[in-house]
């Protein structure tokens, strides 16, 4: 029996803050229900399909783990458990003189979002009264029928506000990990995972790093961020996929991809894990990732205060230091002498070693000095951090977010103190970068930064180079998705205290020399949602990435725009829209 939705109740348009979606009831905007998405209910629950099992190699990717010249790791999942795994490696694209590595099974349950059978995704439409809040009936909410994304349309949709309840199923799969050894430096090499009683999957390719000094190239995206929502209504994940296709092809013969953080939307729907390792599988197995955890990438469905701490290492064979797997984990690596260091900025659990709840606590800050310490002793001339919250931004979450607040005149000095490069970042969806940037205190700034007043030249390609800066320079290429932040201080204060109230405190002046830490930045995407919001509706079909050359004592950062409609068909174009570089070279 179908049902028309003529409940009492209000559709509350939601906001999202800080990453958590809470409800705009106290003073947000509210649209009745014949505004918004209305679907046709069913009194009965849809048949739910069952999970089909997939024992091809599935979710593969290849990370950096242990030496990059002569290690590498590898990841990926089945249905059923196959004690013979493995990954064959070989320099040859026959496989010829293959090597073979074992793999270890960890058995996991994986939540997927309950579908009927084509597919769609079965929701519950429960009811709420005037403050939003949920109507329960003997202790459970109240239901007024079901539905399922068939029916998925508009904004209010898109952006996730009107998206009922969805129920998990338990599926047990196994996680593979696998790590080659004993390879050898700056060489190609060919690989297939699975096994010799199952599937194997098609061959994958990666290189080694080489020699400190050796020129390289890598690319740089983030927050590709599906959500399962908009799964079949404006899938997320094809634009992530295509996005990091086209930095690909952009870059040419990358040696490896860096991923920033918040892969996915909510880290306990497996759904969204599959859609986009699956769209982007070609890529992922063409070249070695580096990925830094997001804060949701350990997200649990219906409550973004619930984490779930080990979901990111599940997917990701990258190393644990300290065995902190705490929403994903910190590391470092080398690459032909270039020393990489990857935070974690879900260390934001109050604990003995962080009882302030900051983003990063004490054992991760003080590693973060011994790592570097260490790297400068076996001659490391470069150093890049890389971490998802960013410390500078063009969009809010730099100034707002409370855990990065906490630990930001201690972490900026820091990176000071180290003499950090390069730091690149994610979580605000807006493209920017920072001049050379120099430590201050709070006292003195609430920025803790003065721009660095450094040398520069034009080099031969016509890009213009900062001299030997002490400072460090900020970088963050918005989003790999559909998901965009407004560069909201470029509209005045008056526009900044009304889509963030948070940042009351701030005057024109400050938003003025916060301004002027940049050197470039912006929200390319152009929507009338960013007039009344931070944020759009999850519609971009604007993204954006970085390629970083290291050749000798430069540094070279080129950031493109990727724009087009692709589920329109629409041909994509690529643009670069920013350059600059960084010269160590003594002349």
């Amino acid at each position: 029996m179908k049902l028309n939705h003529l409940t009492s109740r209000k559709l509350m348009m939601k906001i999202m803050a800080g990453g958590l979606l809470v409800s705009a009831a106290a003073g947000g905007e509210v649209y009745a229900e014949e505004d918004g998405f209305n679907p046709e209910l069913t009194e009965e629950k849809p048949e739910v399909a069952p999970v089909e099992k997939n024992n091809t190699p599935n979710r593969v990717i290849t990370t950096f783990n242990g030496n990059t010249t002569s290690e590498m790791g590898f990841n990926w999942y089945t249905t059923d458990l196959f004690e013979d795994a493995k990954v064959w490696v070989s320099e040859s694209e026959d496989f010829e003189n293959a090597v073979e590595f074992e793999a270890q099974a960890e058995e996991v349950t994986s939540k997927y979002g309950e579908r009927d059978e084509d597919g769609h995704f079965i929701f519950a439409d429960v009811e709420k009264d005037d403050e939003g809040e949920t109507v329960e009936k003997d202790g459970q909410p109240l239901i007024n029928g079901y539905y399922t994304d068939s029916q998925a349309a508009g904004d209010e949709w898109m952006y996730g506000s009107a998206v009922g309840q969805m129920d998990l199923t338990d599926v047990t799969e196994y996680s593979y990990k696998a790590q080659a050894a004993e390879l050898k430096p700056d060489t190609t090499y060919y690989y297939k995972v699975g096994s010799e009683s199952g599937e194997q999957s098609e061959t994958g390719e990666f290189k080694t790093s080489g020699e400190k000094g050796d020129a390289f190239k890598f690319v740089h995206y983030t927050d590709t961020q599906n959500a399962y929502w908009n799964e079949n209504l404006r899938n997320e994940a094809a634009f992530g996929a295509d996005t990091l296709k086209n930095a690909l092809e952009t870059a040419e013969d990358t040696d490896f991809v860096l991923h920033t953080g918040d892969v996915v939307e909510v880290a306990e729907v497996e759904d969204e894990w599959v859609d986009l390792f699956e769209q982007s599988r070609e890529s992922f197995m063409s070249a070695p990732m580096a990925v830094v955890p997001g804060n949701h990438d350990e997200y649990a469905l219906g409550s973004y205060e619930e984490r779930l701490p080990e979901i990111f290492n599940q997917h990701v064979n990258v190393p644990v230091t300290n065995d902190k797997v705490d929403g994903g984990s910190y590391y470092s690596f080398d690459y032909n002498g270039v020393h990489f260091i990857t935070l974690n900025t879900n260390d934001n659990k109050e604990s003995e070693d962080n009882p302030e709840g900051k983003a990063i606590g004490e054992e991760q800050m003080n590693w973060i000095t011994e790592d570097v310490k260490k790297a400068r002793e076996n001659g490391a001339e470069w150093i890049v951090l890389n971490y998802h919250k960013p410390l500078y931004s063009k969009s809010y979450h730099s100034l707002v977010d409370e855990d990065v607040q906490k630990v930001r005149e201690e972490l900026t000095a820091l990176i000071d103190e180290l003499d950090i490069d390069m730091a690149l970042q994610g979580h605000d969806h807006v493209i920017s970068r920072t001049h050379s940037l120099k430590h201050v205190s709070t006292e003195e700034n609430f920025s803790n930064a003065v721009v660095e007043d450094v040398e520069t030249f034009e080099g031969d390609n016509g890009v213009e180079y900062m001299k030997n800066p002490d400072g460090t320079v900020y970088v963050l290429p918005n989003t790999g998705g559909t998901k965009e932040y407004d560069d909201i201080y470029s509209k005045g204060v008056d526009h900044v205290h009304k889509v963030r109230p948070e940042l009351e405190w701030m005057t024109q002046g400050d938003i003025d020399y916060y301004n002027g830490l940049f050197g470039f930045g912006g929200q390319p995407q152009e929507t009338d949602d960013f007039e009344e919001s931070h944020s759009n509706n999850r519609d971009s079909d604007t993204q954006n990435f970085a390629v970083y050359e290291v050749e000798g004592g430069e540094m070279t950062v080129s950031m493109y725009q990727v724009e087009g409609e692709l589920l329109e068909g629409e041909e994509r174009e690529v643009e670069l829209v920013d350059q600059f570089g960084i010269s160590k070279d003594e002349e």
